[in-house]
């Protein structure tokens, strides 16, 4: 997730949250309760303002040694987001003062936040509309391991293919191989998007062997001198990959005995185009 860092002086932030504190509202009495998709980290919640109905408040609870990561997204520059510590009272963030988009915060302790997206009235004149999109994020480091699947070959079939998707805050996938001795190993990465790529790690000898986002290929081999298990992680740089995007890839992985000549590629990989970005505006 890419992230933005603004520079301000210390007295200039604390006089700007210390005047939050003091304007903030009271948030409302029945927000909308966060929840999460079972097996996902993330959460979006869509909402318009209006003059009106200038914001929309949401409750998250993290648990502890967890990380929140709030990411709004919204054409209109005038919507903000506040952030409240209601296990600790205190407010810790408003982005009208920080110019933040994105923000994020370790928690050590079990927490509940509140946030407010909210646009001042003034800026938004009677009958217009500002949409946004918000994304809770809540994560350890267990969660941000890419899943790792196991390859295997079928009976006298020298090729598997492995077919997956990378998304926004999914952007990795592992898989192990084991080859024998005497074995040539090929791998080649079928996508539609030239921003996916593969590394390939000897765990057998703890040894990096080719990346190839460095190499500009989509294909590697080698052969095996002795039994050997690969590592081969599929994946696309985070801050390449837009919320909402999905991006999918076959994984080909042929194996055949070194000197010989290597046999037909699998009859062609199942990936379509990637689907459009999901609609958050």
């Amino acid at each position: 997730m890419s992230r933005f860092h603004f520079l301000r002086s210390a007295l200039g932030a604390g006089l700007g949250l210390a005047a939050a504190c003091m304007s903030l509202p009271a948030f409302a009495s029945t927000p909308v309760t966060v929840t999460f998709a079972a097996n996902s980290v993330w959460a979006q919640e869509i909402g318009n303002l209006t003059h009106s109905d200038s914001s929309l408040d949401y409750t998250v609870a993290v648990t502890a040694g967890k990380t929140l990561q709030l990411n709004l997204l919204t054409p209109n520059p005038n919507v903000h987001f506040k952030v409240k510590d209601q296990s600790h009272g205190k407010l810790v963030l408003d982005t009208l003062t920080t110019g933040e988009s994105t923000w994020s915060t370790p928690n050590a302790t079990a927490t509940t936040y509140a946030i407010r997206v909210y646009i001042e009235p003034a800026a938004i004149q009677s009958g217009d509309t500002a949409k946004y999109a918000l994304q809770i994020g809540q994560y350890g480091a267990q969660d941000m391991q890419p899943p790792t699947t196991a390859v295997t070959f079928e009976g006298n079939k020298p090729w598997t293919e492995q077919d997956g998707t990378l998304a926004s805050g999914a952007t990795a996938h592992n898989f192990t191989v084991a080859i024998a001795a005497g074995m040539t190993v090929k791998v080649n990465l079928v996508s539609s998007n030239p921003g996916l790529h593969f590394k390939v790690n000897d765990q057998t000898h703890d040894k990096k062997l080719v990346d190839t986002s460095t190499t500009g290929a989509n294909t590697w081999s080698e052969s095996v001198a002795a039994a050997t298990t690969y590592m081969i992680q599929v994946y696309v740089d985070p801050a390449a990959m837009p919320s909402g995007q999905k991006v999918p890839f076959a994984l080909q992985v042929g194996q055949y005995a070194s000197g010989e000549t290597q046999p037909a590629k699998p009859a062609g990989a199942t990936t379509a185009a990637p689907p459009a970005a999901a609609t958050s505006m």
